[in-house]
């Protein structure tokens, strides 16, 4: 495994798991985990809609996180029932909704039977996943002929471009973090949509959302919890110093502080 780029230090020979020191569930991950709804379901929405939610859809939610999209599947698909799944579904307990059934599951190990769902939506997950192509080939197994797999990442590109050093380096080399801990490839999204389309999947679509991100707005409040959350991973294996990170901080509740956010990238396809 190689080390982070610019200087990172080299990384161990061997990865951890997602949640076991990182995105690690405590008070500060479910503030980010409700800052991250707030910022990007209306774009999720937005795109779910667009491609088609009704009532008496099936629905799975990969990587449920605070829950919000998948309580949102509730509302468009009852009563029909709506799987959520996580490693962690402490934030998804029933009772607001009826028709939300959270289920503690590992995609990269557990299945589902094949055509069991009409819609399956994961977003910020397969790009954590070192296996990332072969949950993708197992998940499309899950659709109905007819199904829609809805995928969503992030893009790195308006990072790369950044014309502010502090700012660029402390997410590239959050980046580079999480890459060599986890095996996160923050720029897979530049596959899409032909990564669904090596699976089977037809009537492919995908587009890509830039935001401004301004210092002190809800965005940089998620960007900054995010390579908070890192803190003493980046300082102690030597990916930021402690300088750097301060400053990185501050432009994140600066309000002149002005630049463009990792894009999200969304992909969709039929069965």
């Amino acid at each position: 495994m190689t080390g982070g780029t610019n200087g990172a230090p080299a990384a161990g020979t061997s990865r951890e798991r997602y949640g076991e020191s990182l995105f690690v569930r405590d008070t500060p991950e479910y503030r980010r985990l409700r800052l991250l709804g707030e910022v990007f379901d209306p774009l999720s929405v937005r795109t779910l809609a667009a491609v088609g939610v009704r009532p008496g859809m099936r629905c799975l939610e990969i990587g449920a996180g605070g829950g919000s999209m998948a309580r949102w599947l509730c509302g468009q698909t009852a009563p029909t029932q709506v799987v959520a799944t996580d490693l962690d579904v402490s934030a998804l307990e029933p009772g607001q909704d009826e028709n939300l059934l959270p289920i503690v599951h590992d995609v990269t190990r557990d299945s589902f039977p094949t055509e069991s769902f009409d819609l399956i939506h994961a977003r910020f997950v397969l790009n954590h996943l070192p296996e990332r192509d072969e949950v993708l080939k197992r998940i499309t197994q899950w659709l109905r002929p007819g199904g829609v797999l809805m995928v969503e990442s992030f893009s790195w590109f308006p990072v790369d471009s950044s014309p502010n050093a502090g700012y660029r380096k402390a997410l590239l080399r959050w980046s580079d973090l999480v890459r060599d801990t986890i095996g996160t490839d923050s720029r897979w999204a530049r596959n899409y949509p032909s990564a669904l389309g090596c699976h089977g999947l037809r009537d492919l679509d995908a587009h890509t959302v830039t935001q401004h991100i301004r210092g002190g707005s809800d965005l940089a409040d998620f960007w900054r919890l995010t390579v908070d959350m890192s803190r003493e991973q980046l300082l102690g294996r030597g990916y930021l110093s402690t300088k750097e990170y301060e400053d990185f901080t501050s432009l994140m509740q600066d309000v002149d502080f002005w630049d463009l956010a990792p894009a999200l990238t969304q992909a969709w396809g039929r069965k």
